[in-house]
């Protein structure tokens, strides 16, 4: 079960399941990004698609009636008046017409009507509403998600849609649960168990039903995981250069050639990257190192070309190699810029501390360290300010805590206001009275089981130092393979199951707010360990530490502040 191979077999049936010929694709903004992380374009286009164009930057171009559309939107009423608008002066000889999820029998009948000249040949619903970034993980692609504690105007709306296209691609039927003191999540909940029930037709099996969990958390109960710095390729890349819709910009790199100014990572669509985006930064550069290595043992063979045999060798691997070549100087370039970083903004030390602090329980050695590396002319501002908002959330009931001192600190260094003010709101959005978990381990210091993780992530050793943090998401999803998820904490959307589900085959987990890489990592390795069982995350976006604060500060503008006074 893969939600890469899902979108991918939708976009495989619009295509040959119209007339042969070639085709045009005519996308809207966000389809655009769903097919483009999970098949290249030129893959695209060696099954006869022509061109590709976007619904919403169409002008009255040239009549090409020998060319057959391939109309692929979200059924959204702005969508919907562009096609009427299409249909009135066809450009193409004839339309299929491929909406990412449910659509109204109102808005088919208004292009029913519109359709004049007849050239509709088809209208389907196709459940790819979401952007497949693995086989496991799903984003709808959303930064702003919410206004306050409530759901932005459109957003609840959007979230119903795109969570609900996952579970109809999937074939999977949900016993729903949800985080019990997040209303965004009882409120998600409960609009996506109504269309379930109204849309229960396009289950074309009952077999996934009673095998299913959707679970629905709040990104308020776990704010630390989306601040920490990351050391596992995928994430690293994320925080420190940003991937947006499987592309990354390399524009800022100094010397960069033009053809890698921006580079597709993607693992659909990357070999190499699908292999080594779960590798830690000292393993991905011997990685990086060995496929050099071997690049220049091809080449070394490419270039002895001495003979007929030789030349037809030559052409028959030139593609093969010169996609190895594209393969090399992309990650050469990334991990290059990656240690370039590390080393400026002196992201080892930094990333030490932040561990300890979230990981440990020594709040003297803590707020030493903090106190050292506030002023550090090497430490960026953002990541100084990070390190107080850590220490905040970590030590908020401590006796001792001295977040007034650090943010003090701040302020000699110049900190500006803008960021103070966001360790008050990460206070809000995500402090001890905001979160139901207990996200330290702090409330039953006296658990065995809390000892023993902690004396276990003691003596993991010196090589995992900077990976020794778990995110909130791993403790929850053992806890419902166990069968102990506290009915209390995550109660169950609609009537309770007459056989509940004490260890589901499938697990989709929603997180509202916005899911991370780690949290990512951390499924791919659950599922690896706990054979027949799948999991699935999906989150309203996919975070790194500035998106997740710019997210926080939209979240709390204009709330009442409750902790801290800046």
């Amino acid at each position: 079960m893969s939600l890469v191979q899902s979108v991918k077999n939708y976009i495989h049936k619009m295509i040959t399941e119209s007339e042969p010929g070639y085709k045009i694709m005519l996308m809207d903004k966000e389809t655009t990004s769903f097919v483009s992380v999970v098949l290249g374009m030129s893959e695209v286009m060696r099954q006869e698609v022509y061109m590709f164009e976007r619904l919403d930057q169409t002008s009255s171009g040239e009549n090409m009636a020998y060319l057959k559309c391939l109309v692929y939107v979200r059924p959204v009423r702005e969508n919907i008046e562009l096609l009427v608008r299409e249909l009135q002066k066809p450009r193409y000889g004839s339309y299929y017409i491929y909406f990412s999820n449910v659509v109204s029998k109102s808005d088919v009948k208004l292009l029913a009507e519109a359709d004049e000249h007849e050239v509709v040949r088809e209208v389907q619903e196709f459940y790819a509403d979401f952007q497949a970034l693995s086989p496991h993980l799903f984003s709808l692609n959303m930064p702003t998600y919410s206004a306050g504690l409530k759901w932005a105007s459109g957003a609840l709306h959007r979230t119903v849609q795109g969570v609900a296209g996952v579970l109809f691609s999937l074939q999977l039927l949900p016993t729903i649960r949800y985080q019990n003191n997040s209303e965004m999540a009882r409120v998600l909940a409960e609009n996506i168990r109504q269309t379930v029930l109204t849309e229960s037709s396009l289950y074309q099996t009952s077999e996934a039903e009673g095998n299913t969990l959707l679970l629905i958390l709040d990104r308020r109960d776990d704010p630390v995981t989306p601040l920490l710095q990351q050391w596992i390729y995928e994430a690293m890349v994320h925080e420190l250069l940003g991937v947006a819709s499987g592309r990354v910009s390399l524009g800022h790199v100094a010397g960069v050639a033009d053809d890698l100014k921006e580079v597709v990572m993607s693992p659909a669509q990357d070999d190499f990257y699908a292999r080594s985006m779960y590798l830690n930064y000292g393993e991905i550069g011997q990685t990086i190192k060995d496929l050099m290595e071997d690049y220049q043992k091809r080449l070394k063979k490419q270039q002895k070309v001495e003979s007929i045999t030789d030349m037809k060798t030559f052409v028959e691997n030139y593609p093969e190699f010169k996609k190895m070549s594209g393969t090399v100087s992309k990650h050469v370039t990334v991990v290059g810029e990656l240690s370039r970083l590390v080393g400026t903004f002196g992201l080892l030390g930094l990333s030490e501390c932040q561990q300890e602090l979230v990981c440990g329980s020594d709040h003297s050695l803590n707020l030493q360290r903090i106190y050292q590396l506030v002023p550090d002319p090497k430490v960026r501002e953002v990541d100084a300010v990070v390190l107080v908002m850590l220490y905040a959330l970590r030590h908020e009931g401590h006796p001792n805590n001295d977040t007034r001192g650090l943010i003090a600190a701040l302020r000699k260094r110049s900190v500006s206001d803008h960021y103070l003010k966001l360790i008050s709101s990460i206070m809000d959005y995500g402090g001890a009275r905001a979160r139901q978990s207990d996200l330290f381990g702090t409330q039953t210091p006296q658990d065995v089981s809390t000892i023993r993780k902690r004396l276990f992530k003691g003596l993991k050793g010196v090589d995992n130092v900077y990976t020794q943090h778990n995110p909130l998401l791993l403790e929850t999803l053992g806890e419902v393979m166990k069968g102990r998820l506290r009915e209390g904490a995550f109660p169950y959307c609609g009537n309770v199951p007459s056989t509940l589900l004490s260890r589901p085959q499938n697990v989709v987990v929603f997180m509202v707010g916005g899911a991370t890489y780690e949290e990512s990592q951390a499924v791919h390795q659950f599922n690896l360990t706990n054979p027949g069982v799948r999991v699935m995350l999906g989150g309203s976006t996919i975070h790194n530490s500035a998106s997740f604060l710019a997210s926080v500060e939209a979240a709390m503008d204009g709330l009442p502040r409750k902790t801290l006074r800046i």
